[in-house]
C-alpha cells in the first residue's frame, strides 16, 4: 500500500565509529520505495578537532554514488536527533558517514522508514 512506511535500520543503536575515515552502510535495494525518512542521532564527538557529516546516497550500479534528491551532507549536532527526508530515484541506497580529526570517535544511530511507491 502506497504511503505505508517500512521500518529500516541503517546504523543500529548505539554504533561507535572510531578513527577518521568514511563509513558506509550496506547498500539497500529500494526500487519498491519512493522516499526515505531517516532519524539520525549522534553523541559528543571525541578527539582533536573532530567533525562528522552524514550523507544519504543512491546508485544505479552500487559503484557510483550520488547524494539523494532533497538532501545534503548534515551533522545533527551533539546529543541531537535530526530527521532527513530523501526522494529515492535509483535502485540502491546507503548512508555514508565521514568522520575527521585526530583520534576521532563518535557513537550514533540512524533508523527510519521507507515509503512504498504507488503501483
Amino acid at each position: 500500500m502506497a504511503g505505508e512506511l517500512v521500518p529500516t535500520v541503517m546504523f543500529p543503536r548505539f554504533t561507535t565509529l572510531s578513527g577518521a575515515g568514511t563509513y558506509t552502510t550496506a547498500p539497500l535495494q529500494v526500487t519498491r520505495y519512493a522516499e526515505l525518512r531517516l532519524n539520525v542521532w549522534r553523541g559528543p564527538l571525541i578527539g582533536t578537532t573532530p567533525t562528522i557529516l552524514f550523507t544519504i546516497q543512491e546508485s544505479i550500479d552500487r559503484e557510483n554514488w550520488t547524494t539523494c534528491s532533497g538532501t545534503s551532507a548534515f551533522d545533527p549536532g551533539s546529543e541531537t536527533e535530526d530527521q532527513e527526508t530523501a526522494t529515492l530515484t535509483k535502485r540502491w541506497m546507503r548512508l555514508k558517514a565521514v568522520l575527521a580529526g585526530t583520534d576521532a570517535g563518535v557513537t550514533c544511530w540512524a533508523t527510519g522508514g521507507l515509503e512504498l511507491r504507488e503501483t
